[in-house]
This record gives structure tokens, sequence and C-alpha cells, in this order.
């Protein structure tokens, strides 16, 4: 199976993926209980001419799934509409505004964490002292299960409540240090801790065995040759890092305030406005599925037995 097939392939099946994930959390969403327009204390529920006009637009008065399926064909023509509570937000104003800087969050803290979680993966694994393997290892698993809240809130107590070293925001480069920092760790370590096993297999490989018995330096044996071949189980867990680094934004953005999509979805969920909920959710489910499907396909690349094997599996 050619590449672009296979790519063409994975993009087909991202459809329904979309489709069951905007569908379970609409079913969630509306069997929770409550009401947009019976807001909770400390917030003003629409006027009662308004609220008829938007429960008209959604059509809120029919079945859930009736209001699902207009509320898809909304979402895949552009058309997000008003918010439910919100009176002077469209939903399409703060998907526009919002998501590009937990975006910029997310690309900046991967940018970092990736690179320095294969230097730690590597060093592990070609360490000839126990005790600096163990160091990496353990630093690896360290970054990895410490909570992203815990490091956020931590950093936030100390370089900007007690120091005032940096300020809170998204506006310039002193501001965005922190959360990058933050939300980068933990895939540091998830990294890591997969290019040390996958390096450690590679080193133990014949082609290996060769480049050392022709005489190749060290650093091209490992970081070209081994290296390439090591890189396939990272390539494969991109989705699980996405999700890794998205899940972790919400917590990074509070506590910084950076302005990203965490704010308005957290206060929509409180106030049951489903169409900002339901739109955010569409936009962060679109950038995890494209994490996917761009994994998928450079992992085909990587390694063109995995397209064989789809291959033969549809023929």
């Amino acid at each position: 199976m050619s590449l672009l097939a296979y790519a063409a392939r994975r993009l087909l099946w991202t459809v329904p993926l979309l489709v069951g994930v905007l569908l379970a959390t609409y079913a969630l969403l509306r069997g929770s209980g409550g009401s947009p327009f019976r807001p909770p204390e400390g917030y003003i529920g629409v006027p009662e001419t308004y609220e008829r006009l938007l429960r008209r637009h959604y059509h809120l008065d029919e079945p859930w799934l009736v209001e699902f399926a207009y509320w898809l064909e909304n979402v895949f023509t552009l058309e997000f509409g008003p918010s439910l509570v919100l009176r002077e937000l469209d939903v399409a104003a703060i998907v526009r505004d919002s998501l590009p800087v937990t975006l910029e969050l997310v690309a900046l803290s991967a940018a970092w964490a990736v690179p320095a979680g294969i230097a730690l993966g590597v060093w592990g694994a070609t360490s000839r002292s126990r005790l600096a393997d163990l160091l990496a290892t353990a630093t690896a698993t360290l970054l990895l299960v410490v909570p992203v809240f815990f490091v956020a809130f931590a950093l936030r107590q100390y370089a900007f409540a007690d120091w005032g070293l940096v300020p809170l925001g998204w506006d310039g480069w002193r501001s965005k240090v922190l959360p990058v920092l933050a939300l980068g760790l933990p895939p540091v370590g998830y990294v890591a801790r997969l290019i040390r096993v996958a390096m450690a297999e590679a080193l133990q490989e014949d082609y290996v065995r060769t480049a050392v018995a022709m005489g190749l330096r060290r650093w091209r044996i490992v970081w070209v040759h081994a290296l390439r071949n090591a890189l396939a189980p990272v390539v494969a867990a991109g989705i699980p890092m996405v999700a890794l680094l998205v899940t972790g934004a919400f917590f990074v953005e509070r506590a910084f305030a950076v302005p990203g999509v965490s704010a308005f979805f957290v206060e929509a969920a409180r106030t049951r406005d489903y169409p900002i909920v339901m739109n955010l959710t569409a936009a962060l489910a679109v950038v995890v599925l494209a994490a996917n499907l761009v994994s998928d396909v450079l992992l085909a690349l990587v390694d063109p037995r995995v397209r064989d094997q789809v291959g033969r599996e549809g023929s």
C-alpha cells in the first residue's frame, strides 16, 4: 500500500471517531441535568424572549438526538452560533481567540520536551555507568508521575507570588517561560522512557554490531543508526502525548492566567452552556485526531511494514 493510500484510509477513519467522541460528550453533558437558562448562583440568566430564540435556534425542545444532529451539522458548516449564557459572546469568537493560545502553549511545550526526552532516554540507554542509567530512569519516572497541576502551582507560588520573577498571562516571552516549562515536564519523562527501552533494544541489533566492527564512530552509531530505529515508538505515541499536553494545558492555563480554552470550558461546563462546551470539545478533538493521523503517517514513513500490514488486512 502506498503512503498516500494509507494516509487517505486513516483520514477516513477520523470522521466516525470524531462523531463518536462528540456524541459521547453531548450525551454526558445533557444527561448530567441542569439547564443553561437556570444558571448557578452568581450568574444572570438570559431574558425569557431571548431564551425562546435560543431554544428555537438550537432545537432545545426536541429530543436530544435531534439536537445533536442539528448541532453536528452546524459544526461541519462552521456555524457555531451564540452562547446560551454569555449574551455578549459568540462561540466562534471564543474558539478563534482562545484556541490558538492553547495550541501555541502545547506546541512550545512539545518543541522542547521531545528533544529533551530523547536526549535523556539516549543518555540512559548508552550510559556505561549503572548509576547514570538509574539516574536517567528515575528522573524520567519522576517527571512523568508528578502531577502537572502540582508543578504548575508550585512554580506559580515561588516564581510569581514569592519572588516576582515573571508576570502572569501570555504577553511576551517572560510570561510564557513557566507555563511552557510546567506543561513540558511530563512529556519529557514519557518520551525518555520510550526512547530508553527502544534504544537499548536497537543497540543489540546486528547492524549496530556491524557498524562497530566497521569502525564507525560511537556518536554516529548512536545518533544516526540506532536512534532512527528507536524513534518509531515515540512517533507511535504521538496521540497519547498530545492528549497529555492538551489535558495538562487546562491546569497550566488556570495556574498562570493563560487566556486559553480552559477558562471558557470550565465556566461553560458549570453553566451548562452547551454550544461553548461542545464546540471547544470538537476543536480539541480535531487537534488530537489530527495528531493521531500525523503520527500514523510518520510511523508508516519510518516503518513501511505498518502500511503493508494494513494493506493486507484490508485486502
